[in-house]
């Protein structure tokens, strides 16, 4: 799995208006193009120093940046994110490191990070499709407000005939999960009751917790559980 660490800013509206966002495709600066791939100014702008340790300043507390995934049909999937979903198309774009192929971005508001989904457009007839695995993403999920917005989005995924499926309850936030037109799982998900629904704040994180239907198993499940260090 590949992770991107991305800077806050400049932001999109350093090659067009903000009220324009996402209207009209800007490509890469063919400077930009050539810099990406040259060995030579990669290492004149990378720290020159090795940093063993994570420290105050570096911690990586501004959360999710963005998530890219695949279109075979970049159009295809503007229709299911920006005309259904609903999403501000902020960026087309094409992939700096791979000219020839389109990279376009969705948002709410004004894209801010943390918000932004992005696609790489590739041709399907010459790569073909993965398999489900490791290495390889099993969803993203979109925030809703609550469980009466979720039901609404339910009936009209239903109505575009999409295929959906059942309020799914993850304790801490509600579920439905529906699919991209290239068979990506999107779930879209509550924002409650949140991660303090079975334990303190000052404690998240720190022993396992299982779900109230799972808790007869859980020396069965703890003895084959391999911790994440």
């Amino acid at each position: 799995m590949i992770i991107e660490i991305a800077t806050l800013g400049p932001g999109w509206a350093i090659d067009e208006t903000a009220d324009a966002l996402g209207m009209a495709f800007r490509a890469p600066p063919a400077a930009m193009r050539v810099a990406n791939r040259d060995a030579e100014t990669i290492a004149a702008t990378t720290w020159s120093e090795p940093m063993p340790d994570i420290t105050p300043d570096m911690a990586l507390e501004q959360g999710m940046h963005h998530i890219t995934a695949i279109s075979s049909d970049i159009e295809r999937t503007h229709t299911f994110f920006g005309e259904l979903l609903g999403m501000r198309r902020v960026k087309m774009t094409s992939n700096f490191d791979d000219p020839g192929s389109a990279h376009w971005y969705w948002g709410v508001g004004d894209g801010r990070p943390g918000t932004v989904i992005t696609y790489f457009g590739r041709d399907a007839a010459k790569e073909p499709r993965v398999r489900m695995g490791a290495g390889q993403t099993h969803h993203f999920a979109l925030a809703l407000a609550n469980e009466d917005v979720q039901l609404e989005w339910r009936e009209k995924l239903l109505s575009a005939g999409l295929r959906v499926s059942p309020v799914m309850d993850r304790i801490y936030f509600k579920s439905i999960y529906t699919n991209d037109p290239d068979g990506h799982i999107v779930e879209l998900a509550t924002l409650g009751p949140g991660f303090t629904a079975d334990e303190p704040v000052e404690h998240l994180g720190s022993k396992l917790q299982l779900p109230p239907w799972l808790e007869e198993r859980r020396s069965d499940i703890e003895a084959v559980l391999v911790p994440l260090k």
